[in-house]
């Protein structure tokens, strides 16, 4: 939903009730969240959902309205908040009363039409239109005022759907960053896999890298040192980012690199300058009991095969970097 005023509102609101009522869509606050959003052109995808439906099926039912509501509307973290889940529900309420009112004012306003089409056609004299006016008048007058009400309670439940939805994105945010590195996460690679895939050819590869003997740092160092290893190596794996790339810490000492326009041969390539600049750089514990003269890493390269899965290609990745390690470690491997 984006932020209009009650001007706006009352303007689309104008478009989408019309083509409800042609279409005989119940007035329920899924359906006016859809065609609210359909007539204002600003969700590409839904329209054209709505438009195949309808050509399909002729109308829009309910359930498909709820589906499309959720998937466009909402985002997915929010249905699985409770607290989140109670704002919703506490928007639809209020949604849905206005709904109410103004549904039953339009159709008093339509009974009245009627009303007045059918003194018309007996109307000869004064009083007769007199009493059409006043229909007219008083009906058209209720009515405009419980739109006038509806739009500015959409637009009060607008702002603070915009306000939940930032809510939400911290949070989801917050879900998918490394707290150690403020890299991404497991969670946080995976969606931008998903993201991604859907679009690219043969020119997404993804790297994985592992330090090497980071257990045999841990015990003779201490785990400080080889979390400061970990912090230390995401620094520089920041400052060699490509631009069209993403960058994720997994488990331990692994690093994931996304590479959204690579083919195998330059994330291969990638991978080697990486390494070989690690290998020159020397680490000095916090504690002063040592240092590691070289960094050691090792890498998987994968690049996707037609419409491969994320886990699929994260599952590759993560084999050859295993067979990196079984021939020798320190090393870059892609099959």
């Amino acid at each position: 939903m984006h932020p209009d005023s009650p001007r706006q509102a009352h303007a689309l609101l104008q478009q989408a009730v019309p083509l409800m009522r042609k279409m005989d869509i119940a007035p329920t606050p899924y359906n006016y969240g859809i065609w609210y959003e359909y007539v204002r052109q600003s969700t590409p995808k839904l329209n054209q959902l709505v438009d195949s439906t309808i050509g399909r099926l002729g109308s829009l039912p309910s359930f498909i309205s709820k589906e499309l509501f959720h998937q466009f509307l909402v985002s997915e973290e929010a249905r699985f908040n409770s607290q989140h889940k109670e704002k919703l529900e506490e928007f639809i309420n209020t949604v849905s009363n206005e709904t109410h009112n103004m549904t039953e004012n339009l159709v008093a306003l339509q009974s009245a039409m009627d009303k007045s089409r059918h003194v018309l056609s007996r109307a000869d004299r004064q009083k007769h239109l007199d009493k059409v006016i006043h229909y007219l008048d008083h009906s058209t007058k209720k009515a405009l005022e419980e739109v006038e009400s509806f739009s500015q309670a959409l637009s009060q439940v607008n702002a603070e759907v915009l306000k939940l939805k930032a809510e939400l994105n911290e949070i989801k945010n917050n879900a998918d960053l490394d707290p150690l590195t403020q890299l991404l996460n497991q969670r946080g690679l995976e969606r931008q896999l998903y993201s991604l895939i859907p679009d690219s050819e043969d020119d997404l590869s993804l790297l994985i890298m592992d330090i090497d003997h980071l257990k045999e740092i841990n015990h003779e160092f201490g785990r400080r040192a080889g979390t400061a290893l970990i912090c230390h190596i995401s620094r520089i794996l920041s400052s060699k980012k490509l631009a069209n790339s993403t960058l994720a810490r997994l488990e331990g000492g692994s690093f994931a690199i996304i590479l959204h326009e690579a083919t195998l041969d330059f994330a291969i390539k990638y991978a080697e300058e990486l390494r070989l600049h690690l290998n020159k750089q020397r680490f000095k514990s916090r504690s002063g009991q040592g240092i590691i003269e070289q960094i050691k890493v090792s890498f998987g390269v994968a690049t996707i095969i037609g419409q491969e899965s994320p886990n699929n290609l994260i599952a590759r990745a993560g084999g050859y970097l295993d067979n990196a390690k079984r021939q020798g470690r320190n090393r870059t491997a892609s099959r």
